[in-house]
């Protein structure tokens, strides 16, 4: 019995040296993972973070270039200080800037938008802050940033960009400048937080060593925006990184990728990632304090230990019954504790902890409420036995349908949750999708034969809520919103409720706007290439007194979303018509109505005659209108439209297709479509003396255009130079603000009544 149990124990020793041995291994491991867990987390920052820099930057730049353009072909440049309108149109359009205005390049301002004092913007050139980068513009072809600073006009830290606009010969003929904002809800770099309280993410400009911003606790713009780097710092930290790297600074500034660091300062040790930005001559750089990575690295191996310890005193009372049996009703009386009786699934307490336990780790993760409709009708008509049959049974069909990485948990009644690893919003959308199909055939392919529904409501950890009972509550908001449609999905988003009440409000202004004739026609014209008027589109415009300019787009989508589609339709065809039937004409003048037609009003019964009636009733000859039709249109119920079509063409009308090029055109369907006009889309022609695959584009469709015996409009043309490439090309006939943005009916008269005069 002594040599036994001297075996025993000798065999529990050798077992331990191993463990020890092991743990030794791991912790060497896991403190390796951690460090590279760090680099590459810093590494994807930096060049994330950098990513977006760029965009950010590269889309405010043109902005600034595309509203100085605007600005010198309008020749919008006063002498006295004012305010100017398109100004006021781009700020109000993008969130992100403070202001936008527009200097001499002596540094005095002369427009800005409205929201700044005038008299308070002092000159560019007399300021500390914004000298630098005012000079830097006026030398520069690119977008300058200047020096975070404080701007006291509208009490905003900014970031200054700066873009010179100059004459044809290259002089500056003004500075367009704008303001970033850096804080706020509107910051433009508000979502690129410290994800850890020793985490920095930060911008240097190079030239100068300036930082431009800086995301750390407790850290704010009038701290960072006064620490410059010497030119010693920066030289030493480019050693630093050639040593490091095994390159030079000039490849390192050259490559795409990040580069890491290590770097010893009398507050201590960093480790970082630095990406370098040509293009707006930045450094990029995202790092932590090592204290923080061994911290981390001490609690991990807190948890080694702890495990190594439960491990050795399991061993140690493995030889004893008494302690198994305790065990193992422990481990029953803890998963009854945590799961539901009736359906065997996690209860709402275990469900609690399992999410509490990925927040504390801040493992993503999306909450998915499942909830059956009318069950109570289940009950009230069978009983409660049998409802609690088909929980059972749904819960062991849903169980199945979410698979075996996710939790799911009963919260009672017929209310159900699943915790899933899915944070991307297709996928997520597509299982929740997945969960209601599947769920569904289960419980009619089950014992019971019963056909259910359900309504689910989805949000992500931590992009819509970071506590438990935010996640909860952004899951519920979008489950409530499911159910509204029964056997629906939805996802949240922080616009669920403001964009429901807007297009609410929007539809019942539409409603209201269409019979005291609310909503006004503009028509833009079509010239031959003499430039001549030979046509003209109708489009809708609609200024409303509560909301508004409502884009057409917008109200366009409320309609075909409520069932109005085809009474704006009638609206839009009906004002055109008894405008167009004012216009003289003539064989010597003649002239072309187009007018955009929806699916929905193509598809109503009797549409062709309807058209045909409108014509005699307001003079028009079925030869002068043209009714343009998308892509899309031909794509959905081809079948059914082909014969309205063809009604419509051997009554005289032309048709169109527009936006051609940007949806599913094939030659095959050219082939089957009666189509007498194809409209080259405006995103082809914006870039037709620039880039080739456009010009190619363009020329492809002309030539299908002359082999098909259709003629062929280009669109959205801006300029001299896309007008000569088109006729080069083959086009005999525009539209585009080159020759007339849209007007109303009474200047086309005028403009009419000229040519014939």
């Amino acid at each position: 019995m002594t040599i036994f149990k001297r075996n025993i124990w000798t065999l529990f020793w050798l077992v331990y040296s191993v463990g020890l041995v092991l743990l030794a291994v791991l912790v060497s491991s896991s403190w390796q993972n951690t460090v590279e867990h760090h680099e590459r987390r810093h590494q994807s920052r930096a060049e994330f973070f950098a990513q977006s820099v760029y965009s950010i930057l590269s889309t405010q730049e043109l902005v600034l270039d595309v509203v100085g353009r605007e600005l010198l072909r309008q020749g919008q440049f006063p002498v006295q200080r004012q305010a100017i309108p398109l100004l006021d149109s781009i700020l109000a359009s993008s969130e992100s800037l403070a202001g936008l205005g527009l200097a001499r390049p002596d540094g005095q301002a002369v427009s800005m938008t409205s929201n700044i004092n005038m008299e308070e913007w002092p000159n560019m050139l007399e300021q500390e802050q914004t000298r630098d980068s005012f000079e830097q513009a006026l030398r520069s072809d690119k977008m300058v940033l200047g020096r975070t600073y404080f701007f006291e006009p509208l009490n905003e830290w900014i970031i200054p960009i700066r873009k010179a606009l100059r004459g044809r010969d290259g002089t500056v003929l003004a500075v367009m400048t704008a303001g970033i904002l850096i804080e706020g809800t509107n910051g433009v770099f508000k979502q690129y937080p410290h994800d850890h309280p020793g985490d920095s993410l930060m911008l240097f400009r190079a030239r100068d060593g300036y930082l431009q911003f800086l995301a750390r606790e407790g850290v704010g713009p009038e701290v960072y925006s006064t620490i410059r780097r010497t030119d010693e710092q920066i030289e030493s930290a480019a050693r630093r990184l050639e040593a490091e790297s095994g390159r030079s600074i000039e490849a390192i500034k050259a490559g795409n990728e990040a580069e890491v660091y290590y770097s010893e300062r009398e507050s201590g040790t960093y480790l970082g990632a630095a990406v370098f930005d040509p293009r707006f001559e930045l450094w990029i750089i995202s790092e932590s304090g090592m204290a923080g990575i061994l911290r981390e690295f001490f609690e991990e191996l807190m948890v080694y230990a702890g495990l190594f310890l439960v491990v050795s005193a399991l061993l140690y009372y493995l030889f004893s019954m008494i302690d198994r049996v305790e065990k193992k009703r422990r481990l029953e009386l803890f998963h009854q504790a945590r799961h539901d009786d009736l359906t065997g699934l996690l209860n709402r307490a275990g469900l609690i902890e399992q999410i509490h336990s990925r927040i504390d780790h801040r493992e993503p993760f999306s909450m998915v409420l499942v909830d059956i409709d009318n069950f109570r009708g289940i009950n009230d008509r069978f009983g409660q036995d049998f409802g609690d049959r088909v929980l059972a049974e749904w819960s062991r069909a849903l169980r199945q349908a979410a698979g075996d990485e996710a939790v799911v948990a009963s919260l009672g009644g017929d209310e159900f949750a699943v915790v899933t690893n899915q944070t991307d919003p297709e996928r997520l959308s597509e299982y929740c999708w997945h969960l209601l199909a599947e769920t569904g055939s289960g419980l009619q392919r089950g014992p019971l034969n019963l056909q259910l529904g359900a309504s689910i409501g989805a949000a992500m950890f931590p992009a819509n809520g970071n506590s438990f009972s935010s996640i909860v509550r952004s899951a519920h908001l979008a489950l409530h919103r499911a159910k509204k449609n029964r056997n629906e999905v939805c996802l949240f988003r922080s616009d669920i409720e403001t964009g429901y009440l807007r297009r609410v409000h929007i539809e019942q202004r539409l409603r209201g706007a269409l019979e005291p004739n609310l909503i006004t026609m503009a028509y833009q014209t079509q010239v031959d290439a003499n430039g001549r008027v030979i046509g003209m589109e109708a489009l809708a415009r609609w200024q409303d007194e509560e909301l508004g300019y409502v884009p057409p787009y917008e109200f366009v989508s409320v309609a075909e979303a409520s069932g109005l589609m085809v009474q704006l339709g009638d609206y839009v065809l009906d004002h055109s018509l008894a405008d167009f039937g004012q216009l003289p004409r003539s064989p010597d003048f003649p002239l072309e109505l187009s007018v955009n037609i929806s699916v929905l009003q193509i598809m109503q019964r009797g549409f062709a005659e309807e058209v045909l009636e409108k014509l005699r009733h307001y003079r028009v000859a079925p030869g002068e209108l043209t009714l343009e039709i998308t892509e899309t249109l031909f794509m959905s119920r081809h079948s059914a439209i082909l014969p309205v079509l063809h009604r419509l063409r051997d009554a005289g009308i032309r048709l169109s297709m527009d936006d051609f090029g940007t949806g599913y055109s094939s030659l095959s369907l050219l082939r089957s479509l009666p189509i007498d006009e194809l409209k080259v889309d405006k995103t082809f022609v914006d870039h037709i003396n620039e880039d080739q695959q456009a010009r190619n584009m363009v020329e492809s469709i002309v030539a299908i255009a002359h082999n098909h015996g259709m003629e062929l409009v280009a669109e959205g043309v801006e300029q001299k130079e896309q007008v000569k490439t088109l006729i080069a090309m083959g086009c005999r006939r525009f539209q585009g603000f080159y020759f007339s943005r849209p007007v109303s009916i009474d200047q086309i008269k005028e403009t009419l009544f000229a040519s014939v005069e």
